[in-house]
């Protein structure tokens, strides 16, 4: 978040940006299933690949896709320490991290390319066959749309608050286990004054729209299913077809 890969769109005009954002989030949920199931190194291989011309074609550049994989290099670490420590062989855990690796980039390629409001209208589509068995997916999909707006803006009010806190000489790194308590109070006490405020102002704006959920709510923009998102989808399940077959077949 830090690094500013979270709902960080990347304005281009490119074959996936065009794509439906139903298409995509379907494809995301497809190709973290296919991570999940791969187990064989040559299949992680062949998702790489796949991902690469994703990547390719989304005509973002690479460092962008490098940024939140950099900012993750602790965790890799953490998750493949673990994994030697409890018996784990260096192959499988060097699977484990590759599977992590390929969700990071799959899911910063949907957030490159995928608008917060695009976000949110393809997860409310995803979820809208579940109304026929009384899921409330007008209040679900509106707190998906607001979480994808308006959370990065806090994320980013509490870098603010992190700088003018180490301007005024506290250091977070360094010090006794009581220091970084304060330090952490610091920061989650005005982000917990600030959410509420944000939160109050929120339902003070759609009280005054008379913002209703029993009401229909339809979008500006028009996405409209192309043929080219059937082809991507298709791909998709062709691909799992595949993995499917050579992990729990052959």
């Amino acid at each position: 978040m830090r690094n500013g890969s979270f709902s960080r769109y990347y304005n281009t005009d490119s074959f996936i940006h065009s794509m439906n954002p139903l298409c995509k989030v379907l494809g995301l949920l497809i190709f973290v299933l296919m991570t999940m199931l791969a187990s064989n190194i040559r299949v992680i291989c062949g998702l790489f690949l796949i991902l690469l011309f994703i990547i390719v074609i989304s005509d973002v550049p690479l460092k962008n896709y490098i940024k939140p994989l950099w900012g993750m290099k602790i965790l890799f670490i953490f998750i493949f320490i673990i994994n030697i420590l409890f018996g784990v062989s260096v192959y499988n855990s060097f699977v484990m991290v590759s599977k992590v690796c390929l969700v990071v980039l799959y899911s910063s390629a949907l957030l490159y390319t995928t608008t917060t409001n695009e976000l949110a209208y393809g997860f409310s589509s995803l979820l809208r066959p579940l109304g026929v068995f009384g899921f409330p997916v007008s209040k679900v999909s509106m707190a998906i749309a607001l979480s994808l707006n308006f959370v990065p803006s806090l994320f980013i009010e509490s870098n603010k608050i992190i700088k003018s806190q180490s301007s005024r000489g506290f250091n977070y790194n360094n010090g006794s286990f009581k220091d970084k308590i304060i330090g952490i109070k610091s920061i989650i006490i005005p982000m917990f004054i600030m959410s509420i405020k944000r939160a109050d102002s929120i339902s003070d704006a759609m009280e005054l729209k008379h913002f209703s959920f029993e009401t229909d709510r339809n979008s500006i923009k028009g996405f409209k299913w192309h043929l080219s998102d059937f082809y991507m989808i298709s791909c998709h399940l062709f691909v799992l077809i595949l993995v499917l077959i050579k992990e729990l077949v052959l």
